[in-house]
């Protein structure tokens, strides 16, 4: 199960955090969250520390996340204001709860407190107003809300600091005023870290909440009791191999921890820890190796391996060595001499692309330093941090391009048209001279042809390859070549073995279609991910998204079926011309996200809420909808322009949708109201008006002129 989730992390790679950041409900939600707060004292006194807390509650069953969320989630944060003459400490975070949910492990709160310490200074006024904001997203094991603030106002006046009765023991569990004193030391041995402490005898369970994400939340943390009466909390320290929870800096990747940062919680006892690591044991060698280095060479080796297995590399083995024998007359010499050169070829091409993504990673360390210390800075790979595969992943371009990579390489895979044949005849020139040039520019350009089979068995091992520094990321990548090389190698010492190789076949046609549904389902994950950048709001655009990627996928079936090279010249540029249009179409209506400048949002219909904007004299306009209809969905891509929306503003809407995906009566009857039974329907509700309804057809023009027509003019407002 950790290999599956591992795989799909990857393939996801994370964001970290922005799934969680996408509203699974769709539409606008109630609010899950409620606050309140409350002091430990009646009055303040000069002088005198005293605290206020923020106390929140939850709808179950919703949670909200701790200030290191976990693997999915988004950080829940609090501020404080007060007037001039207080200094304040905190905030103080309550301990967290774990959560173990679907794609992994999450700090969470149910009722959350928040506590900051404040010392009123000799200038400090007769009265004070605190104002405590809380932002928290809140999910379930259904899905995540849009983050949401809440705000409280604590009044507290000058007297003699008396204690306040109403300040409950809870606050007292929260981090920093309520820690239990005890000695706190840490160790680190390779990528095991060791939390040592001083407890009551017979403690059977402890947890540490790292609040700088070095240590991982998925791995198992075991409590040792030692004979000296102490504990031993051992712990997994985050390798940053997990896209769903990258370390905070990616620049300590490889190296010892320097410190330890956050809360262990022991029996019903906390303590903050921030500590420093204690006679750490290196995490790299002393030579410098990293570690784990064998492993992911031995990772990639076999990588490399597999790809010879994949159609498009597979029937190139036997062709190519029978060449060699071929340009060697039969003697063996020449035989294993075109061998070691193809190869060389091979390793050749893996050191450019090395070379190609150390140069790029350190253009901006290049343009700062003189042009003499260039190659000691591409050798020391100052860059090395950047190639994060994490970081990347928080672009919406790069998720999008990877999108429509896969989408491209599986439909070649299934044979919808063929990717590569161009490719390798690029080279068909030098690869067609006899000798040894030919062969190394056979091995020079079968890398090439091997790339589009690569994404199913190297996506988790190429990013751990690329945060390595630049020097130990080729040797990595060499490995990876040799592996794809270690057939020629084979085949080259002993010719014969040919004869004992399946032959190509209809077998290797049918390996290749069933292999591209992987690509298919890497691409599906991945759009899950590119959808994310998507506010809840605009779900209709991601609608047109998918619409958007069919019509690009169909560009490659035209290309595919009128492009062939036995067609006549005329189909042949009238079929690319078509293909060609429609994948720009299809690339530009599923583009990443542009938000608009208009700050209005959508929010649920429902009979109260509507009553209640009508009561406070602001016009409603209800957006009776449903999925299934294609004209309420074209309506909201064509009609609601920035133009439309600042009208809207303007005259203070309130925007609702009354979505009738699923049956709902409330809706059914608002819409009875309005004589209509089906939708797309959009009524503007005007105070002291009777509703006014649009027709079926929207168009920004249209929806000026109604809006003008029927929103109050300020004269009438008079």
């Amino acid at each position: 199960m950790n290999l599956i989730r591992s795989f799909v992390l990857a393939v996801l790679a994370c964001c970290g955090q922005s799934m969680a950041q996408f509203d699974f409900m769709g539409g606008g939600m109630p609010s899950t969250l409620s606050v309140s707060s409350t002091a430990s004292v009646q009055s303040y006194q000069a002088g005198k520390p005293f605290y206020v807390a923020l106390k929140g509650d939850i709808s179950a069953p919703w949670h909200a996340y701790w200030q290191n969320p976990g693997t999915v989630g988004e950080s829940m944060t609090a501020t404080i204001s007060a007037p001039e003459g207080f200094s304040i400490k905190g905030p103080f975070w309550q301990v967290p709860h774990k959560h173990e949910g679907v794609l992994g492990v999450a700090y969470t709160y149910e009722k959350p407190v928040i506590v900051w310490e404040i010392t009123p200074a000799d200038n400090a006024p007769a009265s004070a107003t605190f104002t405590m904001s809380a932002t928290a997203q809140t999910c379930s094991d259904e899905g995540c809300n849009a983050p949401e603030t809440q705000t409280t106002e604590l009044e507290l006046t000058a007297g003699d600091a008396s204690a306040n009765p109403a300040w409950a023991d809870e606050q007292k569990l929260t981090i920093g005023p309520g820690d239990t004193a005890t000695t706190v030391t840490a160790s680190q041995q390779g990528n095991e870290v060791s939390l040592s402490f001083t407890a009551d005898a017979g403690l059977e369970a402890a947890y540490f909440f790292s609040a700088d994400n070095s240590i991982s939340p998925t791995a198992e943390q075991k409590l040792t009791a030692n004979a000296d009466g102490s504990y031993t909390l051992s712990l997994t320290r985050n390798d940053n191999s997990d896209p769903m929870y990258p370390v905070k800096d990616e620049a300590t990747v490889g190296k010892p921890l320097a410190a330890l940062e956050g809360v262990l919680v022991f029996g019903d006892k906390h303590c903050t820890v921030n500590t420093g690591m204690g006679s750490p044991a290196p995490v790299a060698a002393a030579d410098g190796v990293p570690e784990g280095i064998g492993a992911l060479c031995l990772s990639l080796f076999i990588g490399g391996l597999i790809l010879n297995l994949m159609p498009c590399v597979f029937p190139v083995i036997g062709l190519k060595v029978m060449s060699f024998v071929q340009m060697g007359g039969g003697s063996r010499r020449k035989v294993f001499t075109h061998s070691m050169i193809f190869v060389l070829g091979i390793l050749v091409s893996f050191w450019i692309i090395s070379a190609l993504m150390i140069i790029f990673s350190n253009l901006g360390t290049l343009a700062e330093v003189p042009w003499t210390q260039w190659f000691s800075t591409l050798w020391n790979d100052a860059g090395s941090s950047t190639r994060s595969w994490a970081e990347w992943m928080q672009n919406p371009w790069i998720v999008y391009a990877i999108l429509l990579l896969l989408l491209v390489l599986g439909l070649s895979m299934y044979g919808v048209f063929e990717i590569g044949a161009g490719i390798t005849g690029a080279g068909q020139s030098v690869q067609s001279k006899d000798g040894l040039l030919g062969s190394f520019f056979q091995g020079f350009f079968v890398t090439i042809v091997a790339t589009p089979c690569s994404a199913p068995f190297l996506g988790a091992a190429m990013p751990a390859a690329m945060a390595l520094p630049g020097v130990w990321m080729t040797a990595a990548l060499t490995f990876m070549a040799l592996g794809l090389s270690f057939p020629y190698i084979v085949l080259g010492l002993f010719p014969a073995l040919v004869q004992k190789l399946p032959q190509p076949g209809e077998w290797m046609e049918s390996l290749k279609q069933g292999l591209s549904f992987l690509l298919f389902a890497a691409a599906a994950w991945m759009l899950y991910v590119y959808l994310a950048f998507w506010p809840a709001s605009e779900n209709t655009d991601t609608m047109w998204v998918n619409m958007s990627l069919v019509v690009f996928c169909a560009a490659f079936w035209v290309y595919g079926r009128w492009c062939l090279p036995f067609r006549p010249l005329h189909t042949r540029i009238i079929g690319f011309i078509v293909a060609l249009a429609l994948a720009a179409v299809g690339f530009w209506g599923a583009r990443p996200y542009s938000p608009s400048e208009h700050k209005l949002e959508w929010v649920e219909w429902t009979p109260a809420a509507m009553q209640e904007a009508l009561e406070n004299d602001c016009p409603v306009y209800v957006d009776f909808t449903a999925k299934w209809c294609a004209t309420c969905q074209a309506n909201k891509k064509v009609a609601y322009t920035d133009e439309v929306y600042a009208a809207m503003d303007a005259a203070n809407v309130v925007l609702m949708r009354a979505d009738k995906t699923a049956p709902n009566e409330k809706i059914d009857a608002e819409m009875r109201k309005l004589n209509r039974s089906s939708v797309p329907v959009n009524a503007l509700y005007v105070p002291g008006k009777e509703p006014v309804v649009t027709s079926e057809l929207l168009t920004p023009d249209y929806m000026l002129d109604f809006l003008n027509q029927n929103l109050p003019k300020e004269e009438d407002e008079e």
